[in-house]
């Protein structure tokens, strides 16, 4: 798709292609949640693997991840980055669903 040798990543093909693929998700996205056509749970599986395909999409077209000649350093980044945003979320997700079932009102 991308070729850094050959300068894509000046150009402004990839960035509409990447626009285009991200856009496509996205009305893939809305036209599953407005349109009944499949259960509950196959949308939202549905709908994350289109979330998912989007990062990539944006990953790749946008923030050109990988096409350095040497990446090593911008993936560990983004790795690090990744880590970090999970325990931030994955922590705030703990805290409050630990702050839900204490303050719960008990009823006999």
């Amino acid at each position: 798709m991308i070729d850094a040798h050959h300068g894509w990543n000046r150009k402004i093909g990839p960035v509409l292609i990447g626009f285009i693929l991200s856009v496509l998700c996205t009305l893939g996205a809305y036209s599953l949640t407005m349109e009944g056509y499949f259960s509950w749970e196959v949308r939202i599986a549905i709908i994350a693997g289109l979330g998912i395909l989007q990062t990539f999409f944006q990953l790749i077209f946008f923030f050109h991840l990988g096409l350095e000649e040497k990446p090593r350093w911008n993936v560990m980044m983004f790795l690090f980055m990744l880590l970090v945003v999970f325990l931030i979320i994955g922590g705030s997700i703990w805290i409050m669903s630990e702050l839900n079932y204490n303050t719960m009102l008990m009823t006999s």
